[in-house]
């Protein structure tokens, strides 16, 4: 008898592990399923998170484009300074590249070397076409441009530095540039990149209020400011670049703007 209710107990005691055991299995096998299902939803809003971030990128590029092409309209509209922007990119280009910086960061310069005078929409056509000296305020409106496109080109946090190079690239090597009269290596070196092309351009360039300089006197001046405003290493890398080309010829630019 004893026997008999020994092995019923054990019996008993056998199915409630068996049941305690299948029950902790399946409350195991949902947590495994639970865990899968955040696993899965975590995979799938890095997917949603990284498609957000490329549709971004997309925007901004598409942005920074539109930006290019109004920078270009804007030039159009005057025959003194048509091209000058596209040709301040492809001289920054071949410099930054003749300067050993990488071919992505040499296109970088070359963007904002395009958009450098992008800052200039804020400036009235009576200043920017204006013959003669400009007065006291009319220079301080001038001087503005750089900010101005700064600031506009400030949301693209992609082209963080080329907004930098915008903001600086009337900088010179002996504070004596603007906005902020960095000097020296405080001043980006995509800034001291384009403000050598851009001298040079603007050099050769008609203006409103004078001729074009000739391609020997502008490489006479640019060597005087070698060292002084300019970037002394970059200017020279600049004369010798040039010098393997024929002059541009596009013909002159005090008022350095």
């Amino acid at each position: 008898m004893a026997g008999e209710v020994g092995l019923t107990q054990a019996l008993s005691y056998a199915r409630d592990l068996k049941a305690l055991y299948e029950g902790s299995r399946m409350r195991e096998n949902e947590l495994a399923r639970s865990n899968e299902r955040l696993r899965s939803a975590h995979r799938q809003s890095l997917r949603y998170a990284a498609d957000l971030k490329q549709t971004f990128r997309r925007l901004e590029r598409s942005f920074l484009g539109s930006l290019e092409a109004l920078a270009n309209a804007l030039e159009a509209r005057d025959a003194y300074t048509r091209g000058h922007s596209d040709r301040v990119a492809r001289l920054s280009q071949e410099l930054a590249l003749a300067a050993g910086l990488s071919p992505a960061r040499a296109a970088m310069v070359a963007r904002a070397g395009r958009l450098h005078d992008l800052g200039k929409i804020g400036v009235p056509e009576a200043v920017l076409g204006k013959p003669g000296a400009l007065t006291a305020a009319e220079w301080r409106r001038m001087r503005e441009h750089p900010l101005v496109g700064a600031q506009i080109l400030a949301p693209l946090e992609f082209f963080a530095e080329g907004a930098l190079i915008v903001r600086h690239h009337h900088e010179r090597l002996d504070g004596s540039g603007y906005p902020d009269g960095l000097r020296g290596e405080a001043i980006p070196v995509g800034a001291r990149v384009v403000a050598v092309a851009d001298t040079y351009d603007a050099l050769t360039s008609d203006r409103p209020y004078r001729r074009g300089l000739a391609h020997a006197e502008a490489v006479r001046r640019l060597g005087d400011e070698a060292g002084r405003t300019l970037d002394a290493e970059l200017t020279q890398r600049f004369l010798d670049l040039i010098a393997r080309r024929e002059p541009a010829g596009h013909g002159s630019a005090d008022r350095d703007v």
